[in-house]
C-alpha cells in the first residue's frame, strides 16, 4: 500500500526519535508532528532519552513522552531518522511487534525493517519529511518549517559537511520562505552556552589522547567531570571533535559518559569514513558523523577505538 495512504488512513498515531536524539531526529518528529496535527490526526511523541535542554526552544519538545506508552492505542507506528532497531531502547519490542508499523529514514545502510519502509537518500531526514508533508498537501508554517531547519543545520553541520547538495539549500530555503525562525534555531541551539559547558568543554579537549602518528584523537567526558564544573550530561560535547578536525586530524571521537553508559561521538574529514568504525560496535551513521555505545570503562572502550581506527586508517585504501 502506499505509504501517504497509510498515513492518511491511520487515526492514532506513534512518533519516535532515535535514542541520543541528536537535531535531525527531533526536528524532523516535531514538524511532522504538527503536519499530522493539522490533518486531525492524534499524535504522540516517544524517545528512549530524555529530550535536551538545549531543544526547549522548540515548545513541542515538552511533548515527547508525555503519555505513557501501550501499543495497542495506536494503529501506526512511524520510526523517524531511525535506522536500526536498537536506536528504539525500551520501545523496540514494541515497535517490532506491531502490526502496522512505517520507517521514515534517510540512511543508506541499516537493518530496521518495519512493516513499510521510505528510506530516501538525502543529506537529512528532515528533508524526506518535508517532501512527504507535501504529498500530504499540508500547508507550511514556522511551527513545521522551524524545527526542520534545526533538522537540516544538524545533519550538515550548519551546510559545512561534504553531504550539503543543491537539494538541501533549495529546501532551506523554501523553509525559510514559509516562516523558518533561522536567528532562533542559530541563536538558541548553535551558538548558546552555558558556563558549565565551557568549563567542562576546556577539559575534555586539554585532556585529549593524541595520535599524531596516524592522525586521530580520543576524548573522553566522564561522569565526574559532568559534576566537577556543574554539567548537566544532557550537554552536547560531541561536536567538540571538529575542534581536533580543524587542527589536521583524520579522525576524532567523543566519549561521553552517562547513566545507560558510554555514547561515542565519531567525525572524520572528507575522505574518511568513520561510520565504517562506529560499525565494528554496532553503531553507525554518516560518512563524516557516526556514533556507538559502549557498556565498558572509558579506559576500554579508548583501546578498543584506538585499535579499530587504527586498523581502519591503515587498511583502507583512502
Amino acid at each position: 500500500m502506499n505509504y501517504i495512504k497509510i498515513i492518511k488512513r491511520a487515526k492514532n498515531i506513534a512518533l519516535f526519535s532515535h535514542s541520543s536524539p541528536d537535531p535531525d531526529t527531533v526536528g524532523s518528529v516535531i514538524g511532522f508532528y504538527n503536519a499530522l496535527l493539522k490533518l486531525g490526526k492524534n499524535v504522540d511523541l516517544f524517545c528512549a532519552d530524555k529530550i535536551p535542554e538545549s531543544y526547549s526552544f522548540l515548545e513541542d519538545t515538552i511533548k515527547f513522552n508525555e503519555k505513557s506508552f501501550n501499543k495497542e492505542n495506536y494503529d501506526l507506528l512511524i520510526a523517524v531518522d531511525i535506522a536500526s532497531s536498537h536506536m528504539f531502547g525500551e520501545f523496540e519490542n514494541d515497535f517490532m511487534s506491531h502490526d502496522n508499523t512505517l520507517r521514515i529514514d534517510h540512511h543508506q545502510k541499516g537493518e530496521l525493517q518495519a512493516k513499510h519502509n521510505v528510506v530516501e537518500i538525502y543529506s537529512a531526514c528532515a528533508i524526506l519529511i518535508y517532501k512527504i508533508i507535501e504529498k500530504l498537501k499540508v500547508k507550511i508554517d514556522k511551527k513545521i518549517a522551524t524545527p526542520l531547519y534545526l533538522a537540516i543545520c544538524g545533519d550538515t553541520g550548519i551546510f559545512r559537511n561534504n553531504n550539503t547538495d543543491s537539494v538541501t539549500f533549495d529546501v532551506a530555503g523554501k523553509l525559510l520562505e514559509k516562516g523558518a525562525e533561522i536567528r532562533r534555531v542559530y541563536a538558541e541551539f548553535f551558538d548558546k552556552k552555558s558556563v558549565a559547558y565551557v568549563k567542562l568543554s576546556s577539559s575534555v579537549l586539554l585532556n585529549a589522547k593524541i595520535n599524531d602518528e596516524y592522525g586521530f584523537v580520543i576524548m573522553s567526558a566522564p561522569k565526574e567531570d559532568y559534576e566537577k564544573y556543574g554539567a548537566s550530561t544532557d550537554e552536547n560535547v560531541g561536536n567538540l571533535a571538529n575542534t581536533y578536525l580543524n587542527c589536521g586530524y583524520k579522525v576524532a571521537v567523543v566519549i561521553k559518559e552517562k547513566e545507560d553508559g558510554l555514547h561515542c561521538s565519531l567525525r572524520s574529514k572528507f575522505e574518511y569514513d568513520c561510520s565504517k568504525i562506529a560499525e565494528k560496535f554496532a553503531g553507525g551513521g554518516h560518512k563524516n558523523a557516526s556514533g556507538c555505545k559502549f557498556e565498558t570503562t572509558i579506559a576500554e572502550a579508548e583501546k578498543e577505538l584506538e585499535k579499530e581506527i587504527i586498523n581502519y586508517l591503515t587498511n583502507e585504501n583512502i
